[in-house]
């Protein structure tokens, strides 16, 4: 769990969309990122190298950047196969699950911080990187080191951080003149935008649980302000894992409650979260929940200059968690153990990691570089994302969301019955279905 950290975030994603050109080859046997390439790995050598590459990008306007990666340092290290898998977001985590459990690991693939990758490093899937950035400590050091912590085990560094995500609420601003609605602060005012829409016949918030994360990024953020953080971590760590603070049901209750008075769109348990966004883009509701990331591809590149803006998930006031802290995810590349090419492998991500690609990066897909550097360019970025290096500017730490920061099998059952709360079940059974299946984890791991 990410805790007070901020500090070090910040300086990550500082602009965040910067304007970057296509990479370029280096001379005198250096890659892009200045790095030597010795003759026994990618650069000099006539043996052909085949490196497996998976990872979850499969979207018609973000697939073409990793294409173009790849084929570019297969341009430079001709001896060097990349051959890249890609697998949608829903499906990659079941890949992923089967993965570990199994002897088919790729060389190189995408994956989640927190529980995730703490479950490969235990299981010794994957590699310890540390002496690679111990050997280039110039790479090392080039990272934001707040949030290269995020890959960290027990002290070593199993995976390298690809972007920061933080969620907001956008807003279509059109809209919220139209009815003279200003941004809410407090959960109380946000009820009243939301019924204010609602009562005029437009749909106040595009939500798809369909997949069971939209609605459980809610509970997430709503956990850490009902729920002291001490309580938090250790439930979230099944440590007890008991679940008995009333802040859990008081979140349920009021994620149940907007749906219940008709604030998220008919169908919306069943709907794709894609399917949200698509709805708030074309004006079809008035706000979504979505995370930093997404800005560029899914709402800047579509909704018309100025008809959209963003504000924090307001407070619950009174609630005894903490305030000043977000929800965020930061995603990872990990490298196989049983990979036979790890300095290779390695090699192409100092090639990623490189200034040009990372701006390339944040430029066509709206990633938040982890790169320093990078993250600091500001030229080519837009208003929104700016404010939202405002906000994270006043925040002091992120938590992860539930199916990044929890055991899976916990995390499953909690998402699950999360959406059936939609329709049948109450916030109560809902923490009874967490707690059974801790109970279950645990009694198995004894």
């Amino acid at each position: 769990m990410k805790k007070k950290i901020s500090a070090l975030l910040l300086a990550a994603l500082i602009g965040c969309i910067a304007a970057g050109c296509g990479s370029s080859q280096s001379s005198q046997g250096e890659n892009a990122s200045g790095t030597e390439v010795r003759s026994n790995e990618a650069g000099g050598s006539d043996e052909q190298i085949p490196i497996r590459f998976l990872h979850q990008w499969a979207e018609e306007n973000r697939l073409p950047y990793w294409n173009a990666l790849t084929e570019s340092y297969m341009a430079e290290h001709p001896n060097v196969k990349i051959e890249t898998e890609v697998i949608p977001n829903e499906a990659y985590k079941e890949k992923i699950r089967i993965m570990l459990g199994g002897d088919d690991m790729p060389d190189l693939f995408f994956t989640w911080d927190g529980e995730w990758v703490k479950r490969f490093a235990d299981s010794g899937a994957i590699a310890d990187l540390t002496p690679y950035l111990e050997e280039d400590p110039e790479f090392r050091d080039s990272f934001n080191q707040g949030i290269l912590t995020t890959g960290q085990v027990d002290g070593k560094q199993y995976s390298l951080p690809i972007r920061t995500c933080v969620n907001f609420m956008l807003y279509n601003t059109e809209i919220f003149e139209q009815y003279n609605l200003e941004v809410p602060t407090t959960w109380d005012e946000f009820m009243d935008v939301c019924e204010t829409l609602k009562s005029n016949g437009v749909t106040p918030i595009a939500m798809g649980d369909g997949e069971q994360w939209a609605a459980a990024h809610y509970i997430a953020a709503l956990n850490v302000q009902l729920v002291p953080f001490d309580t938090l971590e250790k439930d979230y760590y099944l440590n007890p894992g008991d679940f008995s603070d009333p802040g859990y049901i008081q979140a349920l209750q009021l994620i149940k409650d907007m749906n219940d008075k008709g604030y998220f769109m008919d169908g919306m348990p069943s709907t794709s979260q894609n399917i949200a966004k698509e709805m708030f883009a074309a004006g079809q509701t008035a706000m979504i929940y979505d995370q930093c990331a997404s800005f560029k591809t899914q709402y800047y590149d579509k909704m018309e200059e100025g008809s959209w803006d963003i504000f924090p998930l307001p407070v619950v006031e009174g609630a005894a968690g903490d305030l000043d802290m977000m929800v965020a995810w930061i995603d990872q590349f990990a490298i196989s153990s049983s990979c036979e090419h790890p300095e290779v492998v390695m090699d192409f991500l100092k090639f990623f990691y490189n200034e040009t690609n990372q701006l390339q990066m944040q430029k066509e897909l709206g990633f938040v570089s982890t790169i320093n550097s990078v993250a600091s360019n500001e030229e080519d970025s837009f208003p929104q994302l700016q404010k939202a290096v405002e906000i994270i500017n006043d925040c002091k730490g992120f938590i992860s969301v539930i199916d990044v920061e929890m055991d899976g099998a916990v995390a499953n059952v909690y998402q699950a019955s999360i959406q059936e709360m939609f329709t049948s079940k109450t916030p109560e059974d809902v923490l009874n279905d967490v707690r059974a299946e801790i109970a279950r984890v645990k009694a198995e791991s004894e």
